[in-house]
Order: structure tokens, then sequence, then C-alpha cells
């Protein structure tokens, strides 16, 4: 939530809500459009949300390659643990940037190459086990973030031992 920075009266995109695990995060006052391409992972999350976040937080069911959304609609975007499960990550890039506005954010949760700190044993061994399940484990975040035009404007690993990263994501110029 730091790197999405969420203010008052922002609207926000979360693409892959799955269960519903951070929908209760967000500061109450800014608008949220949570939506996942599982119809259970929707009646799920939406069992999660609290009392204060209900009317502050929207689900649809919906493919993140083709967002019935508006353009400009959302301040910035959230794509938790989503983008290398998609079969075109970079198509998938394009709608985020798409609905979310010139001067917003785009902000993954995910595991990437090419971050440092994320390359490790245990890193290479998780990568064998979803590449089975057809994750893209090896999706490199600055070949990813060049296709889509944006520039990576912060990098935090977490996890331990340092699996994924949060990634900062801004328009590099279009």
């Amino acid at each position: 939530m730091a790197l999405l920075d969420p203010q008052p009266g922002e609207r926000i995109l979360e693409v892959g809500v799955g269960t519903g695990y951070g929908v209760n995060d967000y500061p109450i006052g800014c608008d949220v459009v949570a939506i996942d391409l599982s119809r259970e992972m929707i009646e799920r999350a939406t069992r999660r949300v609290d009392r204060d976040h209900r009317r502050q937080v929207a689900f649809a069911q919906m493919d993140a390659s083709n967002l019935a959304l508006p353009n400009h609609a959302f301040d910035a975007v959230y794509v938790p643990y989503t983008i290398n499960v998609v079969p075109d990550p970079v198509a998938v890039g394009e709608e985020l940037k798409r609905v979310c506005v010139p001067a917003g954010r785009i902000v993954f949760l995910n595991h990437f190459d090419g971050v440092p700190e994320t390359s490790n044993l245990i890193n290479r061994l998780a990568g064998r086990l979803a590449e089975a399940v057809d994750v893209n484990w090896h999706l490199h975040i600055e070949t990813f973030a060049a296709a889509l035009n944006l520039r990576v404007a912060a990098i935090e690993s977490v996890n331990k031992p340092c699996l994924s990263s949060v990634v900062l994501c801004e328009r590099a110029g279009d």
C-alpha cells in the first residue's frame, strides 16, 4: 500500500483481487473497483470486505486483457500476483495503461526477473514449480516496462526470502 499510496478521492483499480486479502487496507475515502476473472474469487472477496469498506469497494468479474472500463478512469492501478499468470502480459499492460490517467500510477506486486534481491536458490526452485503450472516466472521487469513505455520509479523486494517485488511504474512520456 505504501508505494500505491492511495489518497482519499482517488479511484483505484485492483486487477486480480483473488480472495480480497487486501481490500480492507485501502484508506477510507478512495473508490476501489476490484476485478478478477474468477466468479468464485469475486464472491470470496465480497465476503471479506468489512463494514467500513463496503461503500467504497465495488467488485466485477472481468478479463484483464479486455477491460470493460472507460479510458483514463483510474488514478492508480494495483496488480497483485496477476501479471505473470496472464497469457500476454504486455497486452494486459496496455489495457492497464488505457484505463489509468496519464499521470497515474501502476503498481505490480509480483515475481520479476531482473531484481537482484530476488535472485536466490529458493526463488529458482519456486520458479521450476511455477513453470510447471504455466506461470511466467521469468518475466523481466525492465523488458516488460520498456515494452509498455513505462518507467520503473521504485522497486521494493518483499516476502522472505524475497520472492516477489512491489514495482511502482510511471508513464515514460506518452
